[in-house]
């Protein structure tokens, strides 16, 4: 764990941005415990931690949305104190927060919001024409972003979101750009497109902070990589990086733990001691249902003891059969059976009564009320097993609470502790776990791991194997997650299954190269079923073949794009 060795001259003796000796106290708890940190122009440095590991609070002091308790930060080796994000973005350092849609207004254009900050300032021009706006904005926007001015913020996709954000943080010319998840709701082939637009920023000269889960992306894109954990700097490593060692750096003690849940996953080993072969009796089965109207049918089973993945680009389909799968959009087409019995929900409450847990993609808006402590939220879906007399029993709720934060080790103040102040993936062990406690057999997840550390995803995978549950569908567009934690995965591309994999057979690079229509090793939906036999459907019934999709971009830094 040392610093790179450079050519003299490649870099700056100061530092961009320096962090020393940084502390951020709430109350008794330290968020931060003396982080020092320093990025250098044209450096990407790789900031990777466990939920809780202070990454978040640090981000929010350089951006000025916290004042740290003690500590120094400098730009360009000069003191700076951050009064508020105006302020980090004038002293030269901007930030890309994860949430897109709380940093951007919905109902305004692009063109507003790329202006939003100069509109809000007072004598800003909150009465400039919609020409004038739309003309300072198309001033902003970098040359290669491809952005429509005049699109209501509320019409465009997660990914094309990210673009506006970053697009109005560069138009501040920063020094220092950090990025908090940028890729966590972006597809394979945007989360490519959007770590070229890192390494041609690099190149330019931005000092670039890149927060990410994904290790894979962290290790691709950054120069140095810096561990957090508990509050503290753990390690610093260069390139080459070695994954166990900064898996090792993440959990510290929880690393085994996770290495054994990974690789229990990877060799398809079936939770609850059950055999691997076929012949388990079906949880769910579904045939011929349809993503959305036109669509080719689908017919999937997921056995007992069996953890069932699917992937595919955004737009492959994947939520669209998920909701109909329990309720929450209408079953357009088809027959569902729930262990041999017919299966038609109308409605969630029919799927819950069926013994279905779902946890949607956009868990923060449909599946958790920030206000709500974490005894309310792991009791609202059977309200019945902590009733008595026709009353809430308060020892009952807090007692299943209580067993949902032992069984998945959430990190929180008690029952009590609301939403609002758990990490990311603890927040998500609360969601799943509810549905452990209110007796759920089948859990279908829809991007559980999104935003999730390595320690929380691996205690998550872990409960699907532990017995809790009969079987449990996985949906998740990232290849090294679905892996990890299926028996079997299948590919979906147009609404349709294009192909089934399973671990072992291909790694995570080879399932990204087949999402993205890269390879020519793929099988056609004609001739494969997802039930993990050949399909005896006629042709005229069979799916097509996945539309081609472009590659993604030539790693090879660029010129500035900026």
């Amino acid at each position: 764990m040392t610093d790179r060795t450079t050519a003299p001259g490649a870099r700056a003796a100061t530092p961009v941005l320096s962090v020393r000796r940084l502390v951020k106290h709430y109350g008794a708890t330290a968020a931060l415990a003396g982080v020092d940190l320093e990025v250098h122009a044209g450096e990407v440095v790789g900031l990777i931690g466990a939920n809780g590991a202070g990454k978040s609070t640090l981000i929010k002091v350089l951006a000025g949305a916290e004042q740290p308790t003690s500590g120094a930060l400098l730009v360009d080796g000069v003191p700076v104190r951050l009064h508020g994000p105006i302020d980090a973005v004038a002293q030269g350092v901007a930030t890309v927060h994860q949430d897109v849609d709380a940093a951007l207004v919905p109902t305004l254009t692009v063109a507003e919001n790329l202006v939003l900050a100069d509109l809000a300032r007072p004598g800003g021009g909150v009465r400039a024409s919609r020409r004038a706006i739309r003309a300072r904005a198309a001033r902003l926007v970098p040359d290669g972003f491809p952005i429509d001015l005049d699109a209501r913020v509320e019409d465009l996709s997660t990914s094309a979101k990210q673009q506006v954000l970053l697009a109005r943080a560069l138009a501040a010319a920063p020094r220092v750009l950090v990025l908090d998840e940028p890729t966590a709701a972006l597809s394979v082939l945007e989360q490519q497109r959007l770590l070229a637009d890192v390494r041609r920023l690099a190149a330019a000269g931005t000092a670039v902070v890149f927060i990410s889960h994904h290790l894979a992306e962290v290790t691709e894109v950054s120069d140095r990589v810096v561990a957090l954990r508990e509050g503290e700097v753990v390690g610093t490593f260069t390139a080459p990086f070695d994954g166990a060692e900064l898996v090792r750096a993440i959990l510290g003690d929880l690393a085994s733990a996770a290495r054994t849940s990974r690789a229990a996953a990877s060799d398809g080993v079936p939770f609850a001691g059950e055999g691997a072969a076929g012949g388990r009796t079906p949880v769910l089965s579904a045939r011929g249902v349809r993503a959305w109207p036109g669509a080719r049918p689908v017919d999937l089973v997921v056995h007992r003891g069996e953890v069932l993945g699917l992937t595919g680009l955004l737009g492959a389909g994947k939520t669209e059969l998920l909701e109909q799968l329990v309720g929450a959009r209408p079953l357009l087409a088809g027959d569902l059976e729930v262990e041999g019995r017919t299966y038609r929900p109308r409605h969630p409450a029919d799927a819950v009564a069926a013994g279905l847990g779902f946890v949607p993609e956009d868990r923060v808006r449909a599946a958790e009320i920030p206000d709500w402590d974490v005894t309310r939220t792991v009791t609202l879906p059977d309200l019945r097993r902590v009733r008595r007399r026709g009353l809430l029993d308060s020892l009952a709720e807090r007692a299943q609470a209580r067993a949902v934060i032992d069984a998945l080790a959430v990190v929180c103040s008690g029952p009590r502790a609301l939403m609002s102040s758990l990490s990311g993936g603890n927040r998500q062990k609360v969601v799943v776990g509810r549905w452990i406690a209110a007796g759920a057999r089948l859990l279908v997840l829809d991007e559980p791991f999104r935003g999730v550390d390595l320690g929380a995803r691996a205690d998550i995978a872990a409960l699907l194997r532990s017995g809790e549950v009969q079987a449990a569908i996985v949906a998740s567009s990232d290849p090294e997650e679905v892996l990890e934690v299926a028996d079997r995965v299948l590919v979906l591309a147009g609404g349709t299954v294009v192909g089934e994999v399973r671990p072992g057979e291909v790694d995570a690079d080879g399932l990204a190269a087949l999402l993205a229509g890269a390879t020519g090793d793929r099988r056609p939906a004609d001739r494969l079923s997802a039930t993990g036999s050949p399909d005896d459907r006629s042709s005229d019934e069979t799916g097509p073949t996945p539309h081609d999709v472009a590659a993604p971009p030539s790693r090879e830094p660029e010129g500035a794009s900026r």
